[in-house]
């Protein structure tokens, strides 16, 4: 270990990765959703070009060039829509993201607490979730409301609810300290009165039921502000609720109200879906194929999966259906008066299911008056502008890379949206088929496998080639599929395994042919079946990398891709890492004892240590982890086993490898984690190469043998 104390200067260098993620969309009409779906500008036979998780190029084939390497997309004779926005929305499990993306769901205003559960914001792969928080639900103070609006905003809340409990002069407050600090505001009121709060520049308002309380005598209003979500019939609520379901829809004061919502900037979210199994003709929400996903348990107030009614008595049920009916009449009176629209699903309460009832929830949009642009427009590019939720809900240059690909044309029949050919979310092609078949099914299921073949150059050059056969392989793991390599030796097995964990990120460091001919199929020669992950989104596989995120998953999943290979000793396994694949590895071990033995090649093992050595590279943590900015240490420490070496598996004894010339990882680095691995008292062995760098040259074919002793002692035995 003195060795390693002959340090060297760090060099100050940022490691540049390649673009991550190049689709070429072709084929296919793009449908215009601008202007709340009244613009006709759609493009036949398009292409639609997505870099890093952003669209680039849009334009007819004839006038836009598929660059080389870009993964094609085939959507011919189908047509392209924005991914859809649920305005209204919870996310309780990977079940439910699972429902959302494969109902075409790419993003949703996450909206969390009470019968809707707290939402599940670690879901791979998930819509992505747009930060909904209430202010006003709870009588205060109005210097404690700006309080909680200014906490929301330094929280990255993206839009406040303005909810029951806020008097008039407090609502104009709020809703002017939230423009200030950036966030949009959707009212669901009762103390301040709708109309007030179209003069206060609220952006929209929520639940059809709620926003026509303005049309409601000054006792009803009271008795929904202090009784909001009883739902007894003979709660206050539900007073409110039979006046409102004898309503005259055609009375002045109905139109006069619509108008002047109409003339204002505040759009509506009427969560028509609430009450979409009370509608004459309602479809079971159970008969979508993504319903097989959901447990029933999971939802407030289900439907029947046979029947498709609610366990209502017939008296409730008889309320419920006098509600839809006239509420639905009354909806229609404010479409008619030219209000905007954005669709929101209310899930998952009142029986509304993840991704099912936006789709219902659009269907409804239709039966009031929309056309089904304009429903398509509530789902997409109205929420956007609306709700200020950055570039998307449009398929255009700048826009983010999420696009739905149909069989058939929405324009003419809204319920045609259903029929996704393909989903893709943020330039990533996720497989409809997979995600329907909920989380964990297929994970580790070989998609393909095809032989790699080493030029002659390679093979005169490395005559160990000859000993192995190597594939390329395409395997499923969190229902996306991701790229790999496997290196078999030839003869009879079985033999022991190795899991080889790349380093870089994105196409920087990816596996290439040198790559695979210098360390895979070497390793595999030493009599070892070797296997490994491109990661997630590198190479054409599916999905985003997240530099210590969820690709973890994808290089575990390839413990269960060896069952497939009948050469495999899948008892006998080994880990070997190099850099930011140390990482990995690290984060590996600290999740499970199925493997023997593992060797770190100059292991990244503290990112916390690795931006202030190299402040440059916080532009890949900026890039690739999710939610990472300046400051946010805590993602970093959750990526760096130095810092928590005493939850590493106790069974797996560790080989370390390091140059002192190295300038990408430093010697002080690894002496750290060495130190941390002895007061843990973990198993390892610190192996250091005078003069070696990064990649241990010119000691090279030391640190091999070193590792191949290492694995046939620990491994192979």
């Amino acid at each position: 270990m003195g060795a390693l104390r002959l340090l060297v200067a760090v060099l100050i260098l940022a490691a540049v990765g390649a673009t991550q993620h190049r689709l070429a969309i072709v084929g296919g009409t793009i449908i215009d959703v601008r202007d709340g779906g009244r613009s006709r500008m759609d493009l036949d036979d398009a292409v639609v070009l997505v870099e890093d998780g952003r669209i680039t190029a849009v334009g007819p084939r004839a006038g836009v060039v598929v660059p080389e390497g870009f993964r094609v997309l085939d959507a011919s004779g189908g047509y392209l829509v924005p991914g859809l926005i649920d305005c209204f929305c919870t996310l309780n499990n990977q079940a439910y993201a699972h429902a959302l993306l494969a109902m075409g769901v790419t993003s949703i205003l996450g909206v969390g607490g009470g019968r809707r559960g707290e939402l599940f914001l670690e879901g791979d792969p998930s819509p992505h979730v747009y930060r909904l928080e209430d202010v006003g639900y709870e009588e205060a103070e109005t210097d404690a409301l700006l309080d909680r609006v200014d906490e929301l905003a330094d929280r990255g809340t993206d839009v406040l609810l303005l909810m029951y409990r806020l008097k008039p002069g407090q609502l104009r407050q709020v809703a002017a300290r939230a423009r200030v600090r950036g966030m949009a505001t959707i009212g669901e009121l009762a103390r301040t009165d709708y109309r007030t709060a179209l003069a206060c520049g609220v952006d929209a308002f929520v639940h059809t039921t709620r926003y026509s309380l303005g049309l409601a005598p000054q006792e009803h209003v009271d008795g929904v502000a202090a009784q909001p979500f009883a739902d007894a019939l003979d709660s206050a609520k539900w007073r409110y609720y039979r006046w409102l379901s004898k309503k005259d829809a055609n009375a002045a004061d109905v139109r006069d109200y619509a108008a002047a919502i109409a003339a204002s900037r505040t759009a509506l979210i009427p969560t028509g879906s609430l009450l979409h199994l009370h509608r004459e003709g309602a479809v079971n929400p159970w008969h979508f194929a993504a319903a097989k996903l959901i447990d029933p348990k999971d939802i407030n107030m289900p439907a029947d999966p046979e029947t498709g009614e609610q366990a209502w008595s017939p008296v409730q049920r008889d309320a419920y259906r006098a509600l839809a009916a006239n509420t639905d009449r009354i909806e229609r009176v404010y479409r008619a008066a030219g209000c905007r629209y954005l669709a929101g699903s209310a899930t998952d309460v009142w029986g509304t299911m993840p991704g099912i009832s936006l789709h219902t929830e659009l269907e409804f949009l239709v039966s009031i008056g929309s056309s089904p642009r304009e429903a398509l427009a509530a789902a997409t590019s109205n929420p956007a502008r609306v709700l200020r939720l950055g570039d998307t809900g449009e398929i255009r240059p700048g826009a983010t890379g999420d696009v739905l690909v149909l069989d058939a044309d929405p324009r003419v029949d809204i319920g045609h949206l259903r029929r996704i050919r393909h989903v893709v979310q943020r330039g990533a092609v996720l497989v409809r088929e997979r995600l329907l078949r909920g989380p964990g099914a297929d994970d580790g299921e070989l998609v393909r496998r095809t032989p790699w073949s080493p030029t002659a150059e390679l093979r005169a050059e490395h005559e160990h080639l000859d000993r192995v056969d190597v594939a390329s392989i395409r395997y499923v793991s969190s229902a996306l599929e991701v790229e790999g390599y496997l290196a078999v030796p030839k003869g009879d097995g079985p033999f022991p395994c190795i899991v080889d964990v790349r380093g870089g990120n994105r196409e920087f460091g990816a596996i290439g042919d040198y790559a695979i001919a210098n360390r895979l199929a070497r390793v595999a020669s030493w009599g070892y079946v070797v296997i490994a992950s491109q990661y997630r989104g590198v190479a054409g596989g599916d999905g985003i990398e997240q530099f210590g995120g969820r690709e973890v998953d994808d290089v575990l999943r390839l413990l269960d891709v060896l069952e497939h290979e009948p050469k495999a000793d899948t008892e006998r396994v080994g880990l070997y890492a190099g850099s930011r694949g140390g990482m990995t590895a690290l984060l590996m071990l600290r999740r499970t004892d199925r493997f023997r033995a593992c060797v770190l090649r100059a292991p990244l093992t503290d990112l916390v240590r690795w931006k202030r050595e190299r402040p440059g590279i916080e532009s890949v943590f900026r890039d690739l982890i999710p939610g990472y900015t300046p400051g946010r240490d805590d993602l970093l420490r959750l990526r760096s086993g130095a810092l928590w070496a005493d939850q590493l598996c106790t069974t797996t004894p560790i080989l370390i490898l390091q140059g002192t010339a190295d300038w990408r990882v430093s010697p002080g680095m690894t002496l750290a984690f060495a130190d941390a691995l002895q007061r843990a008292g973990r198993r390892y062995e610190l192996q250091v190469f005078d003069g070696a760098d990064h990649g241990l040259r010119p000691r090279r074919r030391d640190a091999r043998a070193l590792a191949r002793a290492w694995f046939d002692r620990f491994v192979r035995k």
